[in-house]
């Protein structure tokens, strides 16, 4: 661990400018409203990302590691509020305790004196379990999440309570996207691991009980990571990239995570209702970071996604290429047949809650259009893609645009009575707001923007829960 020198800022472009860490934890209506916000929207919008509460050790790798940091903004009648809070996590508690980062980077990780780590450390030592990535309430209980990790338990004014694991029923822990069915009110998840069984599968019900267990997946030959999948009304569609972790390369002084193309992708079917073998569709290599929907078509399964040649991080300086796609795959035929809708450097998919597994029209997302100095893992402009028609509009604010949010309208029926919400930071000074936009104007300009009282950092998934 003493080895590990600290990751410079200047040298990581995700440690500084619109990427820098917040270290100030506030609670104010101090925030000032430009437009006509919708009478209509009252409930909380909350994000999660990764925001160090020290300067890291060895190595930092975006959108892999970062203490997780809850951005809130509580829209009412007359009323706005915003707060964050840390994840504060019990790795973090401890270098707290130390006064400096304890844990090396994923790529670095450092093995860390387990007396520094108190009486309750963590699981996943020698990493650090960061709790950055999303942040989910289901049966009653708000939870922040990392892939493959116990989630951390938060209250819903975004205090820490502290690890959750389903009452013991999924002690290992659970994927960052969750799925959750609307029509039965079931969160199905997934883990991956360095350990056999490399990948699992289990069902949570809508009181939050474990109904199934974690279920090994046949057929998974190498720890490998997966960062999204998803459902349809009879199948798990989980992507198996050649993202391969490797604990022996690692002890040798190489990376812990490579891009090893030569094993190409194979996509898993599952059954649901857990009859019958998994069926694999095997290709040619190419990477997915998410996944906008799935849906039951005939027999066939079609997906809808940005797919990435590889994955930016793990081959730098390689010329990388993404298109938002429709894969149609047969089960029976084992096959994938896939369809070009759009070239463009594009991510964070969303369709409305209510049409998870269900077919939808309109996916909303965010890309890197160009014309502006970004890095990569940004995106400058929100966009929406008409899978019907194929027209692809879309709106640049002047900033950096994080993930959008769908906020139907109370009693909508359709996908474009909803207001679509995102993190705004713009370009120079930077300075963030929280901007919302009718879907029915869309691609014309916000509606309303929430100006908030300090910058929050470019970050990775949150959710609006709408005012019951």
């Amino acid at each position: 661990m003493n080895a590990l020198p600290l990751v410079d800022p200047a040298t990581n472009p995700y440690l500084r400018d619109r990427f820098a860490p917040v270290h100030r934890e506030i609670d104010t209506s101090d925030v000032r409203i430009e437009g006509d916000l919708p009478a209509d929207l009252v409930g909380t919008y909350i994000r999660n990302g990764p925001n160090p509460r020290f300067p890291p050790l060895g190595s930092y790798s975006y959108p892999m590691e970062g203490d997780g940091m809850l951005h809130g903004v509580w829209i009412e009648p007359g009323h706005i509020r915003y707060r964050n809070r840390w994840v504060r996590t019990n790795g973090m508690r401890a270098e707290e305790r130390a006064g400096r980062a304890l844990y090396g980077g994923v790529m670095t990780p450092a093995f860390v004196d387990m007396a520094l780590l108190g009486d309750d450390p963590d699981p996943g030592w020698p990493t650090k379990l960061d709790a950055f990535i999303n942040i989910v309430h289901h049966a009653g209980r708000w939870l922040a999440l990392e892939e493959g990790t116990p989630a951390y338990e938060v209250t819903a004014e975004l205090e820490t309570v502290g690890r959750f694991d389903f009452a013991g029923g999924l002690p290992a822990g659970l994927t960052a996207h969750p799925k959750v069915d609307p029509r039965t009110g079931e969160m199905v998840v997934f883990r991956y691991d360095v350990e056999q069984p490399y990948l699992t599968w289990a069902v949570i019900g809508s009181d939050g009980t474990v109904t199934r267990p974690a279920t090994p997946v046949d057929g998974v030959e190498h720890s490998v990571m997966i960062h999204d999948f998803a459902i349809t009304a009879r199948w798990i569609v989980i992507v198996v990239a050649p993202a391969v972790f490797d604990i022996d390369a690692m002890l040798k002084g190489d990376p812990l995570l490579s891009w090893r193309p030569e094993l190409g992708t194979r996509v898993a079917l599952l059954p649901r209702d857990g009859n019958g073998p998994t069926r694999w569709i095997e290709g040619d290599a190419w990477w997915v970071w998410h996944l906008a929907n799935a849906f039951d078509d005939g027999d066939a399964v079609t997906v809808d996604l940005p797919m990435w040649r590889a994955p930016g991080f793990l081959s730098p300086g390689t010329e990388n290429d993404c298109a938002f796609v429709r894969a149609v795959l047969d089960p029976t035929r084992e096959t994938m047949d896939v369809t070009r809708l759009h070239d463009a450097f594009c991510d964070f998919p969303r369709v409305p809650d209510s049409l998870v597994s269900r077919e939808e029209r309109y996916v909303v997302l965010t890309a890197g259009v160009g014309g502006h100095d970004i890095v990569p893992g940004e995106h400058d402009a929100l966009c929406r893609v008409d899978l019907t028609t194929g027209e692809w509009v879309q709106f640049e604010p002047g900033g950096v645009v994080g993930e959008a949010v769908i906020a139907p309208r109370p009693g909508a029926t359709d996908e474009l009575d909803a207001y679509y919400l995102a993190f705004v930071t713009t370009f120079g000074d930077p300075h963030t707001s929280l901007a919302v936009w009718d879907a029915a104007a869309f691609p014309g300009p916000p509606r309303a923007v929430i100006h908030l009282p300090q910058r929050v950092p470019n970050g990775l998934h949150g959710n609006w829960f709408a005012a019951r």
